[in-house]
């Protein structure tokens, strides 16, 4: 694709769209309650590990602890209750029933930046719950503020967490935010800047954008001039469906 498509909350609280999508199963989880009214935005999570782990932790009663929405690495979405229904995440303690909660993974490593993939998701989440909610698209670092926090802005009351980092992932809600402003406009960036992770192949992360894994080589290609050292070493491998080595930059469509 070469705009992000927008996403849309439906009347059973379900967000579908131009994105890859699973609804947790009981939907809502079991970890969660209802109660929440007016909602000042939404707050960034990261997993400290991957997306099969985290849906098994929120359908553990035991665990108490859940959000509305998890990302992998590869950018697909798994949502954990409805919007729209008061249906509040255990996800950052005070905070809970005025922020949705996005998790993202991070391969078991807060130093890990976002994935391009899962910039885009997380675009795409963050826009359509703002047009939802109607909380200004804007990054926020105060729990009195509106827009996109993070789960450590919350301090003692938040749990105490320095949750998404330490690291890089807080600072790039600016990008996700301007991505977020693009879609909600029409007007997203042509392509962006994809930094792989070691679990995915070149054509998993073709499909996974509904791209083609020659239009990412060649978007990579026109924009640095030249393939970097390690982007080669992959290609002449001869094999795109083996798993890219991390640390490989590529240029993906927005």
């Amino acid at each position: 694709m070469t705009t992000p498509g927008r996403l849309a909350v439906q009347s059973n609280g379900r967000v579908t769209g131009l994105a890859t999508i699973t609804y947790n199963d009981p939907f809502p989880c079991t970890n969660g309650q209802y109660g929440s009214g007016a909602m000042q935005g939404v707050i960034m999570h990261t997993m400290v590990g991957n997306l099969p782990g985290t849906i098994a932790l929120f359908n553990d009663p035991a665990a108490q602890v859940s959000s509305h929405f998890g990302i992998a690495q590869d950018g697909s979405i798994h949502q954990f209750g409805p919007i729209g229904k008061g249906w509040v995440a255990w996800a950052e303690m005070a905070g809970n029933f005025a922020w949705y909660s996005i998790e993202h993974a991070d391969n078991g490593n807060t130093e890990n930046p976002l994935t391009g993939a899962q910039i885009i998701a997380s675009a795409q989440l963050v826009e359509v719950l703002s047009r939802f909610a109607g909380f200004p698209l804007q990054v926020t670092d105060s729990v009195s503020g509106r827009g996109y926090g993070t789960h450590v802005m919350g301090g003692a009351a938040w749990g105490g967490h320095t949750c998404p980092g330490p690291g890089p992932r807080a600072g790039q809600r600016t990008q996700i935010i301007t991505l977020a402003e693009a879609i909600q406009k029409g007007t997203a960036p042509a392509e962006i800047s994809y930094t792989t992770t070691g679990s995915q192949s070149l054509l998993g992360l073709a499909a996974s954008i509904g791209s083609e894994a020659s239009s990412i080589l060649r978007r990579t290609a026109i924009h640095d001039g030249a393939f970097a050292a390690n982007v080669a070493g992959y290609i002449n491998g001869g094999d795109l469906s083996a798993e890219m080595p991390a640390g490989l930059v590529l240029r993906v469509p927005g």
